[in-house]
């Protein structure tokens, strides 16, 4: 695309972008769907084609880096996060059901004690 045109298309839709994105030969590429999956699909790609320089970016209209870019490429993907997110769900609820298992627990085994400790007490007089 012609950098002119780039820079005005991303002024008309109210994005502000750096001037040194747009030194040299610039693409835009507009993804739909997962967007860390998109960062990845350009990163390997960029990795065997060295022409291919990600510059910068624009996600839900905020103005990306390359680092910022590159940080996204490298996060799991949306399924395997959900899935450590509602492991670790799993296991608070785990971890609270075995403590509200164990107050029972432990106070019968306290009130056993103080009977035991009576009942000596009782038949030590």
């Amino acid at each position: 695309m012609k950098n002119t045109l780039t820079k005005i298309a991303a002024k008309e839709a109210g994005i502000t972008l750096e001037d040194q994105l747009f030194a040299g030969p610039t693409a835009v590429a507009f993804v739909t769907g997962d967007p860390v999956e998109s960062a990845k699909g350009l990163r390997d790609f960029a990795k065997d084609n060295p022409n291919l320089v990600i510059k910068g970016g624009v996600l839900e209209g905020k103005a990306l880096s390359a680092d910022e870019i590159k940080k996204l490429a490298d996060l799991e993907s949306r399924e395997v996060l959900l899935s450590k997110l509602a492991g670790a769900f799993k296991a608070k609820q785990s971890q609270a059901a075995s403590v509200f298992q164990a107050l029972p627990s432990k106070l019968v085994r306290t009130v056993d004690a103080l009977r035991a400790k009576q009942a000596e007490q009782g038949g030590a007089e």
